[in-house]
């Protein structure tokens, strides 16, 4: 989806209508496009209209989308007045139920240009998708000294059970190489398609950055050297027209909930003849054709791949889904591109922003760091005002490795999204990056003694400052300031041994005893989370081992209000630095007892 100038799109727009008019004017497309405020689609999902909900800029819908109000309807009807299993009763509520499971079945099949909605399996989302092909090519396919190929950009998920398979087979994982901002190098990649390729797995869009991936060159240069191709559209499908034998791709997987339909549900496309050869994945139900104690017989695709009781209701949300698409498909086009545009024109003009990934060629999702700034820090800090971001990794660890970076904030948008989404963010970015990175005076540490037999029962100084607070950007300032008291962690000491699991930004934490009373250093790229570590060593540091396992660290910070401002996983975050402090402490009393 390259951005489009309005001359450029008027001309598409123009050549679209004569093909196939689908009962919208040209003039409702020219003014769609030349009213970025204007949003057609908004109105078919609820979560923009329930009243009992916050105000909320909803920007994350790559992680999943928002629902449609038919998705809605078909799930309460389904379980009202419905309630039955397919493939299996003679009644005719049965019998009515599996013919629209099975025409849903059929509208995928168009949805994706597929051959037969006989190519169309139900899977729980294109994780289980994925993992279905790779465990019948592992039993049917794949030798030893066979290569996998697949991209340096790829989701965990198209990532780890091939990189299990190689390691149980000993096959060769190969990673076909990107620049540095995130784009595939199209000619290296290339070269390393040979011979020895069995399958080349792919997705079709970045996940993390938005890249629109060359696939078509890709598979053809796959099937030059006779190798199988995967290609995970789980981005694509809901902001690209998908025809999977014009791409004449093996496999392509997605799920539902990214295409405003349920959670739980997943597509399997692949080519019959492929189908008939794959191991079913699992066993039991409607799979099975013919059954003894001495053998067993099992049914033709797609319902070899369906073992048990379905989705019955996903999959039924999921078809209402992709006809939805398919309806609106011109105004999703022109929508998504004027607000990507516009996505663009807010971040760029902000010094300190750098951009990820390849605008030119992108869906309308945008990575993006702050020069100085924690993604982890904006994130808390937009959520505070409305703004629903992703921030970390996005599943694609390899990546942020690749880059050099440890995560970027990632704004994904639909066409349900409007131009005032985009002036609310950047509006509530800039005062983000302004809160953390503005001049602040030095909060003076101040020696705290403690009393050795008993626990200090007053707040601290810092902790009596964030008791002050009156707001909760007072609360985030006072963090701030406390965490540049914080006695920071020497490089040598950021080990493994160090570091804290459970937290959304990296942190490290050292014990040790000096002078019988327990010592904290730690360090965060996060100011914020370097400020609650500020806080909770204060607390904790000058006491005895024995002073810090009775010491409720819970009830001091509900004491300081800060349970109302951390999230369910910084909580558990904090949680983690907590037990690690405990942990520390219990051998230590372990082995003064001894």
């Amino acid at each position: 989806m390259k951005i489009l100038c309005i001359v450029d799109q008027l001309k598409y727009l123009a050549n679209l209508t004569t093909i196939d008019n689908n009962n919208r004017t040209i003039y409702l497309l020219i003014k769609l496009m030349s009213s970025k405020s204007s949003n057609t689609l908004r109105q078919y999902f609820p979560f923009f209209s329930n009243s009992r909900l916050e105000r909320c800029v909803y920007l994350d819908s790559a992680a999943t989308s928002q629902k449609l109000q038919t998705v809605v309807d078909i799930t309460q009807q389904y379980y009202q007045e419905r309630t039955v299993n397919v493939h299996r009763s003679s009644h005719h509520l049965a019998a009515n139920v599996t013919e629209q499971f099975e025409q849903s079945r059929k509208h995928i099949q168009h949805f994706i240009g597929a051959k037969s909605h006989k190519e169309i399996i139900w899977t729980k989302g294109a994780t289980e998708s994925i993992n279905l092909v790779a465990s019948g090519l592992a039993k049917s396919v794949f030798k030893a000294g066979d290569s996998i190929l697949i991209s340096a950009m790829e989701h965990h998920a198209n990532i780890v059970p091939w990189q299990q398979i190689a390691q149980t087979l000993n096959l060769q994982l190969q990673v076909m190489p990107i620049d540095i901002n995130g784009v595939l190098k199209l000619e290296e990649s290339l070269q390393m398609i040979t011979s020895s390729t069995a399958l080349v797995a792919i997705g079709h869009v970045s996940n993390a950055l938005g890249n629109i991936n060359p696939i078509e060159t890709i598979i053809a240069k796959a099937k030059e050297v006779g190798a199988l191709t995967l290609i995970d559209g789980t981005q694509a499908v809901s902001h690209l027209t998908v025809n999977v034998q014009q791409l004449d791709c093996d496999f392509y997987v997605f799920s539902g909930h990214k295409m405003f339909g349920p959670t739980g549900i997943g597509v399997l496309y692949g080519k019959y003849d492929l189908l008939e050869q794959l191991p079913p994945y699992q066993l039991g139900g409607e799979m099975i054709k013919q059954v003894s104690f001495a053998h067993t017989t099992f049914q033709a695709p797609p319902l070899k791949f369906e073992a048990g009781t379905p989705n019955i209701v996903g999959v039924l949300g999921i078809g209402v889904a992709s006809e939805f698409i398919q309806q609106h498909r011109n105004e999703l086009l022109v929508l998504e591109n004027n607000l990507y545009k516009q996505l663009l024109d807010t971040l760029s003009v902000i010094p300190q922003v750098r951009l990820w990934g390849d605008i030119v060629n992108s869906i309308c999702v945008q990575s993006f760091t702050v020069q100085g700034v924690s993604h982890y820090d904006l994130a808390v800090l937009l959520d505070k005002r409305n703004i629903a971001v992703r921030v970390g990794h996005h599943c694609a660890m390899p990546l942020m490795q690749t880059l050099g970076i440890d995560g970027t904030i990632r704004v994904s948008l639909a066409a349900y999204n409007n131009s005032a989404d985009i002036n609310s963010f950047g509006q509530a970015l800039t005062e983000c990056i302004n809160l953390l990175t503005e001049s602040a005076t030095q909060i003076k540490t101040v020696a705290t003694s403690f009393d050795s037999n008993q626990i200090k029962r007053s707040l601290t100084p810092i902790a009596e400052l964030i008791k002050q607070a009156k707001s909760w950007d007072q609360t985030y300032r006072q963090l701030m300031l406390a965490g540049k008291s914080l006695v920071r962690l020497k490089d040598q000491y950021k080990t493994e041994t160090s570091a804290v699991h459970g937290c959304e930004s990296q942190v490290w934490v050292r014990c040790f005893i000096n002078e019988g009373t327990v010592m904290l250093e730690g360090d965060s790229p996060s100011k914020i989370v370097r400020g609650l570590l500020a806080v909770v060593f204060e607390a904790l540091s000058g006491k005895t081992a024995h002073q810090v396992l009775v010491f409720n660290v819970a009830d001091y910070l509900k004491t300081l209000h800060l349970d109302k401002h951390l999230s369910q996983s910084r909580g558990n975050g904090l949680t983690a630095v907590v037990a690690k402090i405990i942990e520390y402490c219990q051998h230590q009393s372990s082995d003064v007892e001894t």
